[in-house]
């Protein structure tokens, strides 16, 4: 889903990147990164995160957003090198190889996505067995979720329960979670890993 343009100045806040980089380092210190080479970032907005990542943890990062302006953005903000590449990309049709990927990070995107469930199935296949697939995001209440469902044709509206049945049934095993609140929605960080 392409964002206005007030919404890009909110989720491209400095504030929230750091909180976002927040969360990832935290994540990475109970997780042995030595594995972690090969890194796709999806909705990574003007690239914060995957620059953090590249430039800190020398790992190779894939930057991806679906707007094609968050892209050049991140382009004109944050060269690519060898470490950082940037590309506009649909989470729901990834064009990467199947196993091409240690890690996938996803922060405040699946409510983005109208087939959510199609961008499970595609982390799930980019993943390298035993790949870690860090996901943060809203999860909405059932009556959020059957209100909007008939004026909301281009987000994406789940449960916190549906999604987490779509990872289990994708082959997804949770090594981590936390409940947040954070104004009136409740996120959910998780961590999860291919067989």
């Amino acid at each position: 889903m392409k964002m206005t343009r007030l919404e890009k100045r909110f989720v491209n806040r400095r504030k929230k990147a750091e909180r976002n980089i927040q969360k990832v380092r935290q994540r990475l210190q109970e997780l042995d990164t030595d594995t972690i080479r090969d890194v796709l970032e999806i909705g990574c907005g003007i690239g914060i995160v995957s620059a953090f990542l590249a430039d800190t943890y020398e790992m190779n990062v894939q930057g991806t957003d679906f707007d094609p302006e968050q892209i050049e953005m991140a382009r004109k903000m944050l060269p690519e090198s060898e470490r950082l590449h940037f590309s506009v990309e649909d989470a729901a049709r990834l064009s990467f190889e199947d196993a091409s990927f240690d890690l996938v990070v996803s922060q405040n995107v699946f409510h983005h996505i109208p087939d959510w469930e199609a961008a499970v199935r595609e982390v799930v296949r980019v993943l390298r067995p035993g790949g870690y697939f860090m996901w943060l995001d809203l999860g909405f209440p059932g009556w959020v979720k059957k209100s909007f469902r008939p004026f909301a044709k281009n987000i994406g509206l789940y449960t916190f329960d549906e999604i987490k049945a779509a990872f289990a049934a994708c082959g997804l095993q949770q090594r981590f979670y936390e409940r947040m609140r954070h104004g009136p929605f409740t996120h959910h960080h998780m961590v999860l890993q291919t067989k």
